[in-house]
């Protein structure tokens, strides 16, 4: 039906994986001591779940204009609970982060959350949308 939003979709996912790599990554450094939890942590911590957010409300979208919930079992069902889960998992994260006294603590819990929030979304992701 719509292809410019499947297209969308699938560019977008991009942005999300390179926000998650990217939040992941301070706060992990962060969480071990090498790097301070600052502005720029918090920011891209933000922009991770922003990303989560806009590429969910995409997906459900594309949902309910293709009637989804009539197809496959992988992309009616398992797809969309997994990502509300990983959206949510990032959203714990970050506020998990933000209620943290000490800057690793802080990283820690996004460190934690954000991983775990990752390991969903690539594990829900039906085999043949992997780009190989």
């Amino acid at each position: 039906m719509p292809e410019w939003l499947v297209t969308i979709h699938s560019v977008f996912r991009w942005v999300v994986l390179a926000s998650a790599v990217g939040a992941i990554g301070l706060a992990a450094m962060s969480a071990w001591g090498g790097r301070a939890w600052d502005g720029l942590s918090d920011r891209l911590s933000l922009l991770f779940t922003i990303t989560m957010d806009l590429q969910l409300l995409i997906g459900i979208v594309l949902w309910v204009l293709e009637q989804r919930w009539a197809g496959d079992a992988i992309l009616s069902f398992l797809h969309p609970l997994a990502m509300i889960a990983a959206v949510g998992l990032a959203h714990v994260g970050r506020v998990r982060a933000d209620r943290a006294d000490s800057g690793p603590a802080k990283g820690m819990q996004a460190a934690l959350f954000f991983a775990l929030s990752l390991v969903v979304v690539l594990a829900a992701i039906p085999l043949y949308s992997w780009p190989v």
